[in-house]
């Protein structure tokens, strides 16, 4: 009597059913990863920019009015990278665009940056011309010309995944709160 021959390995429909499975978990790890990578960048803008409004406030109580940092808020004139991209910056360089230093504010990050940071201040008036929301969500979210003298306005921008759309982080002396448009973008 002969014995029943037993096939030793896996079929093919156990094999696609195995990469499928794994092509899920693939994807599910790649989305999660570019949403921590998202969510780091923004929590280093945020850190940052409310960094910056505590020096702006110790800079105030020392020297009687804000430093201003930067000549305007636009792309061209932001530290360290004047137009931020997806990639990261070193802190501490010279700054061709700005109207003081930034070692006058003490304001040091942990390690490179990925967003370009400004602060514009006056010891009177109101902001104007090197003030202006760079969207329409954030010129109906924030009201710059209810600031009273002296004031300043600082903002991050980013382009977190280099698709040219950036993310923009604004404070001011005003109010304890950041405006943030275009999250994650």
């Amino acid at each position: 009597m002969r014995l029943p021959l037993r096939s030793r390995g896996f079929t093919l429909v156990e094999v696609m059913t195995v990469v499928a499975v794994v092509g899920v978990l693939a994807l599910l790890a790649i989305v999660a990863y570019k949403r921590w990578v998202r969510t780091s960048y923004m929590a280093e803008a945020t850190d940052m920019v409310q960094n910056i409004r505590a020096a702006e406030e110790t800079f105030k109580s020392e020297a009687g009015a804000y430093l201003n940092v930067s000549s305007t808020l636009d792309l061209g004139y932001m530290y360290p990278a004047t137009t931020p991209g997806a990639f990261r910056s070193t802190w501490g360089g010279a700054c061709a665009t700005c109207a003081a230093s930034w070692s006058a504010l003490a304001v040091e990050p942990k390690g490179m940056v990925a967003f370009g940071y400004a602060v514009v201040a006056a010891t009177s008036g109101v902001p104007g011309a090197s003030v202006t929301p760079a969207t329409n969500a954030m010129a109906t979210s924030v009201n710059l010309s209810a600031l009273t003298a002296p004031w300043y306005v600082v903002e991050a921008v980013g382009d977190i995944n280099g698709d040219g759309v950036f993310t923009r982080i604004l404070g001011d002396s005003g109010n304890n709160q950041l405006i943030i448009d275009r999250e994650g973008e």
